[in-house]
């Protein structure tokens, strides 16, 4: 005859479950607050640059859903593979890059004017196609 437990069993069994999640994203959480990249943008933190760098990096904060739309020309795709320009600023390879921090600027500069992505686009490609 099968053995069933208790509803006490089941009950405790389930608050230790309960519990265990809940140190886990506790965990996660204090790791995400102790790390350079927000949890909610998940880019780095344009304050750990300066100049022209730290605005690529903000645009990309206040932006990501501009830069998700947008390619990379500097060639990332192949030996870092990125998927567009706002992977380029999930890490410090945009910090090392001028052709990736000079698309995230005009492109921030541009969208702040009202332009329309496809236009972006276009000058973008127009402008660092070739090496910039």
């Amino acid at each position: 005859m099968p053995k069933f437990k208790s509803p006490t069993g089941l009950f405790i069994g389930a608050v230790v479950f309960v519990l265990i999640v809940i140190a886990a994203v506790g965990i996660y959480m204090r790791a995400a607050a102790g790390s350079a990249v927000s949890p909610a943008s998940l880019t780095l933190d344009p304050n750990l640059f300066q100049g022209d760098t730290r605005q690529a990096y903000l645009v990309a904060q206040q932006h990501p859903d501009l830069l998700a739309q947008l390619h990379c020309y500097c060639g990332c795709e192949q030996h870092e593979g990125h998927r567009n320009l706002l992977d380029c600023f999930r890490t410090n390879h945009g910090a090392g890059c001028s052709i990736c921090v000079g698309e995230a600027v005009m492109a921030g500069q541009m969208f702040d004017n009202g332009t329309p992505v496809d236009q972006i686009l276009a000058a973008l490609h127009q402008r660092f196609a070739h090496g910039g």
